[in-house]
């Protein structure tokens, strides 16, 4: 009887607050109502919604990330959808006379073709040769398609740019060569 009177009396005392409080494991001094400082598995989601996954913030806070609609996530691999989203854009080459050189082209990548993976070359009428591109990024990866019927020559290292425009082909030979088609 002695315990159910201080059972009741507990209840009575804390009745109308509520307990919160945070738990960690492998940490003494959690940051969230649960801090984990290890690996994590969750079992049973319920549905999954190919709109957000799961990711963490800079501070380990575990929530959901938005995915674009230019993304979708089948079987748990993403997949980018249509082919514009690789970004393609049509650049008209002027090439009057058979091996005209283009030294620092701009194909605009720092402004209007920022976000442009694929630069479809078009128009030319005689074989053409590029020394180099302005605003290229070391690192950043474009995709050079030639669609006339000439040749498009990528020269390695040419000085006819300037030297943070130039092109490596990281090739056997100072120079790399295509030809186009329809």
């Amino acid at each position: 009887m002695y315990r159910i009177f201080i059972f009741i009396i507990a209840i009575l005392a804390f009745g109308g607050q509520s307990i919160q409080a945070r738990v960690g494991i492998n940490t003494t001094s959690p940051e969230e109502d649960l801090d984990i400082d290890g690996t994590l598995r969750i079992r049973n989601t319920g549905t999954i919604n190919s709109s957000k996954i799961p990711g963490r913030d800079s501070k380990g806070t575990v929530g959901t990330i938005d995915v674009g609609d230019n993304l979708i996530i089948t079987n748990n691999i993403f997949h980018a959808v249509g082919a514009s989203d690789y970004g393609i854009v049509e650049y008209i080459i002027s090439s009057p006379d058979p091996g005209t050189q283009f030294h620092n082209m701009d194909l605009g990548l720092d402004v209007s073709n920022l976000y442009k993976v694929v630069i479809r070359f078009v128009g030319a009428a005689n074989n053409f040769e590029i020394t180099g591109i302005k605003k290229g990024t070391d690192g950043r990866h474009i995709i050079l398609l030639n669609l006339s019927s000439v040749n498009m020559k990528m020269l390695n290292n040419n000085i006819g740019s300037s030297p943070i425009n130039r092109i490596s082909t990281l090739g056997s030979s100072s120079a790399t060569s295509g030809t186009g088609g329809h």
